[in-house]
């Protein structure tokens, strides 16, 4: 077993320091799905095992930043259901001061996986803007409440050096009952 890097010290951004984790780790069943980064465990990217029928719900507990930044929800053989009958897979949700603070959505995952990371907005000498995910310095480090709630403390990718408390959300999965409608 090869001895943990804390990736802080060594000069290379969050996306750049999970590169070298794939180098280090050619094995996708030996490597580790986080680095370290001053003693943190950081991830780009969460994978919750989940009940197959549930409530997904993102509360926005705080946005230090001047980056645009939101979270993304990803249901595996399934999706989540917008209010207007819409089924989705993928859902982005903005921490904007336009937007409430928190949302719900039901979802169905015949796989029971849902996964979550963040994203935010670069603005390109054009002047144009992009939404990106898993760039830069680009993570989080999660703190488990429970098996159906985490709180996410993220780094946008245009962050140096990294600043987990640019974006911090409570993520709440709430079984739902087969009779239950969605």
């Amino acid at each position: 077993m090869k001895p943990p890097v804390d990736y802080a010290a060594t000069g290379l951004t969050i996306g750049a320091a999970m590169l070298d984790l794939r180098t280090r780790y050619p094995d996708k069943t030996a490597r580790p799905n986080h680095i370290l980064w001053n003693g943190l465990t950081v991830k780009t990217a969460d994978c919750l095992s989940v009940p197959i029928r549930g409530l997904a719900k993102i509360e926005i507990l705080s946005k230090n930043s001047n980056v645009t930044q939101g979270i993304d929800l990803r249901i595996e053989e399934g999706a989540l259901y917008l209010r207007g009958g819409e089924e989705v897979p993928l859902l982005r949700t903005w921490a904007d001061d336009r937007y409430e603070d928190t949302v719900e959505y039901p979802y169905h995952s015949a796989s029971g996986r849902l996964w979550v990371w963040n994203v935010y907005k670069v603005h390109l000498p054009n002047g144009k803007t992009r939404d990106e995910k898993w760039t830069g310095n680009a993570g989080f480090w999660v703190e488990t409440i429970d098996d159906y709630q985490r709180i996410y403390h993220c780094s946008n990718g245009c962050d140096d050096p990294p600043n987990f408390e640019s974006l911090a959300f409570r993520l709440t999965v709430v079984p739902l009952c087969s009779h239950d409608s969605v």
